[in-house]
């Protein structure tokens, strides 16, 4: 697919010199964004060889459309399928945004209470005190690779549902963020345990089926997983020993818990981001809640919000989530959402995965996403 869904200038003719500058100034406009779109194109194909990612799809939303969808090298490693926008992929912690949507709507109609206790869960005392004394960087109080050590989990804590969406679950309940996969996952099942209904119901009611959306899968299980569970690209390790460093891999687990599990393209998680903005799935006073930065006890804002990481970049808000599956998939949602854009990329290797710190948003160290904003996001 050449840049597809390339948004087209319609310009009515209008009689009379007033109607020239504007026509030119569109066209200017039209021909430097169709520039960057180029410009992006390129460096995504060459990104895509250089870290050995057999599949790769993305999307570029601006202003409610996607303006481009493309999908760059094979599916499988004899060539014969080619990857499209439409090929899929597990989106692995992408899936934590909608996760927190599903739960802002839930707490806006009262069905849950975002305050209430997170640990009332049947079996967090046992798996609190397993994290705690297993050397597990989640469970705290171990080094990390850059020297800060967050506080140890306390077990005798009660922890809100809002600690674990902000992922501020050590030490002092609501005071640290370290990001926490681990303790995050555990909101399907404590939805699961308070309301009696599987959390994809949830999901789907809140999320998918609100917003209409179509072929993007809740879980491989997702009866209304459509083209989502059909297109699956399967996924590759990066294999020294391999002439092109790709090996076939094992697919991760495909279950849908409020970590991981939704299974999309780039263009249905393209959908999903306008979807957001136009207040298709969360009501405008409910989606500035989900963004908004809680303080941290040193009284700067935190990295995280309510399911997604969150940054300034040159003075731009950004809102975003990184996904990966080592030795598997990768890939990102990235939202300026002041500016109406949106970068989706996937991926079936983890050749996107830029090793983000676990305290720290820092998708500029991306050089996928560097690119986008400094073609799209600067001033």
């Amino acid at each position: 697919m050449r840049l597809g869904y390339l948004l087209a200038a319609i310009v009515g003719f209008v009689p009379g010199a007033a109607s020239a500058e504007p026509q030119t100034e569109l066209r200017d406009i039209d021909s430097s964004r169709e520039a960057k779109l180029a410009e992006f194109d390129e460096f995504a194909h060459q990104f895509r060889r250089e870290n050995s990612v057999l599949s790769m799809s993305y999307a570029i939303v601006m202003d409610g459309e996607i303006v481009a969808a493309q999908g760059i090298g094979w599916q499988d490693h004899d060539a014969e399928e080619p990857t499209t926008a439409d090929t899929s992929y597990l989106v692995a912690s992408i899936t934590k945004t909608f996760s927190a949507a599903t739960l802002i709507g839930m707490d806006a109609d009262g069905v849950v209470d975002l305050d209430d206790a997170f640990t009332k869960l049947s079996d967090w005392d046992g798996r609190c005190e397993w994290l705690s004394n297993s050397q597990n960087i989640f469970g705290g109080g171990v080094e990390l690779v850059d020297g800060y050590t967050p506080p140890p989990i306390d077990c005798s804590a009660t922890l809100s549902l809002r600690d674990v969406l902000q992922m501020r679950v050590l030490g002092e309940p609501g005071t640290n963020f370290l990001y926490n996969p681990l303790v995050f996952g555990r909101l399907s099942n404590w939805v699961e345990e308070q309301t009696g209904e599987s959390f994809d119901v949830w999901m789907r009611r809140y999320v998918l089926d609100k917003a209409g959306l179509k072929d993007i899968a809740a879980g491989w299980r997702d009866p209304k997983g459509g083209d989502a569970l059909r297109m699956l690209a399967p996924p590759f390790r990066h294999a020294p020993e391999q002439d092109d460093n790709l090996d076939p891999s094992s697919l991760p687990n495909p279950e849908l818990n409020a970590s991981s599990g939704i299974i999309s393209s780039a263009v249905g998680l393209a959908n999903y981001s306008i979807a957001l903005d136009e207040g298709g799935i969360l009501a405008p006073d409910q989606l500035r809640a989900m963004w908004e930065r809680p303080i941290n006890a040193d009284g700067n804002p935190s990295d995280y919000a309510h399911g997604w990481w969150a940054q300034d970049w040159n003075g731009k808000r950004l809102l975003w989530h990184g996904g990966w599956w080592p030795d598997a998939y990768a890939g990102m949602l990235l939202k300026v959402p002041d500016e109406g854009l949106t970068l989706v990329a996937l991926g079936n290797t983890d050749g996107l995965n830029w090793q983000n710190r676990i305290q720290v948003a820092e998708i500029e160290k991306s050089a996928l996403a560097l690119k986008f904003l400094e073609l799209f996001a600067s001033d």
